[in-house]
C-alpha cells in the first residue's frame, strides 16, 4: 500500500517542478499576445447567377460530334468526280500499294504497282487512279509516283494532298 502512494505522489511532484520551469517564456508570450489581434477582411458578398433555361430542341448538344461547317465547305468546288468509273487500284489503301518499278517505254514513263497478295504487280501511268482517296497520278519518276489525293478537312471541305510513292532502293531497302 505504501508503494501504491509512492507511485501515485511521485508524477504530482514532477508536474509541480515542471509548472514553474518555464513561468518566465509564458509571462513572456502573454504580454507579447496583448496587442496581437488578426485582421480577417470580410469574405465578398455572393451574388446569384441568373437562371437561363437550356432548350435542347432549339439548341446543339454539346456533346454531338457535329462539325463545323463553314461556307468554304459549301461553296466548295474541289470536289472529287464520283461518276467516273472506279479504277482497278482505287479498292486498296494506298498505304497497301507499293511502287516496285518504273519502266520507259518512248517518252511514256510506266509505273508497276504492287498490291496486296495473292495480286500481280499493275502498270499505270500518269492520269490514273489509285488509292481510297481519289488519288490522281500527277508523276512518274524513276524515282517513285506522285500521287494526288483528294480528302476532307475537319471542317468538311475537300482539299488536295500530295503523297509521294518511292521505287525501293537495291536490296529492298
Amino acid at each position: 500500500m505504501k508503494f501504491l502512494k509512492l507511485l501515485f505522489l511521485c508524477p504530482l511532484l514532477l508536474l509541480g517542478c515542471a509548472a514553474e520551469e518555464h513561468q518566465d517564456l509564458r509571462q513572456w508570450m502573454r504580454d507579447e499576445a496583448k496587442d496581437m489581434r488578426g485582421k480577417v477582411t470580410p469574405l465578398p458578398e455572393i451574388t446569384a447567377f441568373p437562371v437561363v433555361a437550356y432548350e435542347t430542341e432549339a439548341l446543339t448538344s454539346p456533346f454531338a460530334p457535329g462539325k463545323i461547317v463553314t461556307l468554304e465547305a459549301i461553296a466548295d468546288k474541289s470536289t472529287p468526280d464520283r461518276t467516273r468509273p472506279q479504277q482497278p487500284l482505287e479498292i486498296f489503301p494506298i498505304e497497301d500499294l507499293k511502287v516496285v518499278g518504273v519502266i520507259m517505254m518512248g517518252p511514256v514513263p510506266y509505273a508497276l504497282i504492287q498490291t496486296p497478295p495473292p495480286n500481280k504487280p499493275k502498270h499505270v501511268r500518269v492520269g490514273e487512279y489509285m488509292g481510297r482517296s481519289f488519288g490522281k497520278i500527277t508523276a512518274i519518276t524513276r524515282d517513285g509516283v506522285t500521287v494526288l489525293e483528294t480528302v476532307k478537312d475537319a471542317n468538311g471541305a475537300w482539299v488536295e494532298q500530295e503523297k509521294m510513292l518511292m521505287v525501293p532502293k537495291e536490296g529492298g531497302r
